[in-house]
């Protein structure tokens, strides 16, 4: 990262070079996830086949407009594309901020960068193979419970389930942002343990606000996981802390 100088014309220079550096490494993460997103065109079909077969499991989806089918296609073919293009994109983000870090702090982001991935696939796999399977038999089983027929639209169907992975992919980085932050010394283990009371209130009340539906079973299959992960979260930071967090 280039140092700025004395003369007003050098620092102006700097920050015109930050901004264009900025501007290339946006236009190859949008590039990418467009080629991705593109390029996913092709399985969108499988991927709706396998939703309705996981997860739907016979019920029969409806639209209701022309165009519903297109947009349901394209906002997956987009989904495709950031999932393909993650990488990519993430890479461009630590390529912009590295200059600015030191050596040690950038060996900490790479350290990190494996055990996320891990953890959002794990997220992904507990929400798509117990949670969403279980919490949509129960929902279709409570609508035939009171007599009602129920006529399931695609787009928000399928959108109410793509959320859901979305948010446990998400939800499941807890270990890894708290451990992040125990690195840096902004918490620790016994600061965690101690405010666990506190943080089960501010988790209960982030599940009731993520939960799509606003249902108190998606609630409590939401804030379940989140109690567990910040237990996780306590133990991590205890192990590692000591070899990661600065002297």
């Amino acid at each position: 990262m280039p140092h700025a100088r004395t003369g007003s014309d050098d620092v102006e220079m700097t920050f015109i070079e930050h901004l264009a550096e900025l501007r290339r490494r946006l236009i190859i993460s949008i590039a990418a996830v467009l080629v991705c997103s593109v390029a996913g065109l092709g399985f969108v079909g499988t991927l709706l086949a396998f939703v309705e077969k996981t997860f739907l499991r016979g019920v029969q989806l409806h639209v209701f407009s022309p165009t519903e089918i297109f947009r349901v296609y394209l906002k997956l073919s987009f989904l495709v594309g950031i999932v393909i293009a993650f990488p990519v994109v993430l890479y461009q983000i630590y390529a912009f901020v590295a200059p600015a870090l030191d050596r040690r702090v950038r060996s900490r982001v790479m350290w990190y960068a494996i055990p996320s991935f891990i953890m959002s696939a794990i997220g992904l796999g507990i929400c798509g193979y117990f949670i969403l399977p279980f919490l949509m038999a129960r929902l279709f089983r409570f609508t035939q419970s009171v007599g009602v027929v129920g006529t399931y639209q695609l787009e928000p169907t399928v959108g109410f389930i793509t959320l859901m992975l979305a948010i446990f992919a998400i939800m499941f980085q807890l270990p890894i942002v708290l451990s992040i932050l125990a690195s840096v010394g902004l918490v620790n283990a016994r600061m965690l343990m101690k405010g666990w009371r506190y943080a089960t209130i501010v988790i209960l009340i982030a599940a009731a606000i993520a939960a799509p539906d606003g249902n108190p079973l998606t609630m409590l299959l939401l804030g379940a996981p989140l109690l567990a992960l910040y237990a996780l979260s306590i133990l991590v930071v205890r192990l590692t802390q000591p070899k990661i967090s600065p002297r």
